[in-house]
């Protein structure tokens, strides 16, 4: 559901809400309208309110360590690409076809990860390419 059902449906439950406890209020006897049930009222409004404070504090702490812990692998992930790449490239010519591979698995899983064309994503598993291929490669002499 989108932001503007989900608005017109929350409002109406607290008009509706609103409208039931004014209805309501008629009916209650006098003790329930004291200014101690009041002070309890508010109380537990209180309390309610902190712990749905907390709650969502907590939801985005996990969020945002869940999305630290991502972006620290991928950014451990490419630097360790990179360093591989400078590895080969200190092999000499030989080595520029497997550095091409290298790339170009690199790119097929970027590509396979963050498309930009949703009805595109897939299965993360490579066919026919893949780090398996990668190691397996022989195009030195």
């Amino acid at each position: 559901m989108s932001a503007v059902p989900t608005s017109f449906v929350t409002f109406a439950a607290l008009f509706g809400a609103a409208m039931f406890g004014m209805f309501l209020h008629s009916w209650l006897p006098e003790h329930h309208l004291d200014e101690d049930s009041k002070r309890i009222v508010n109380l537990g409004a209180g309390i309610i309110g902190t712990m749905a404070a907390l709650v969502l504090g907590l939801l985005v702490s996990s969020a945002k360590g869940n999305y630290d812990t991502q972006n620290n692998e991928v950014l451990d992930a490419s630097a360790k690409i990179a360093v591989l790449d400078r590895v080969l490239a200190q092999y000499g010519s030989e080595s520029k076809p497997t550095r091409e591979y290298l790339r170009q698995t690199v790119e097929h899983a970027v590509d396979r990860l963050w498309h930009t064309d949703r009805s595109l994503y897939g299965p993360l598993g490579f066919k026919s390419q893949g780090t398996e291929g990668f190691f397996r490669y022989r195009h030195f002499p």
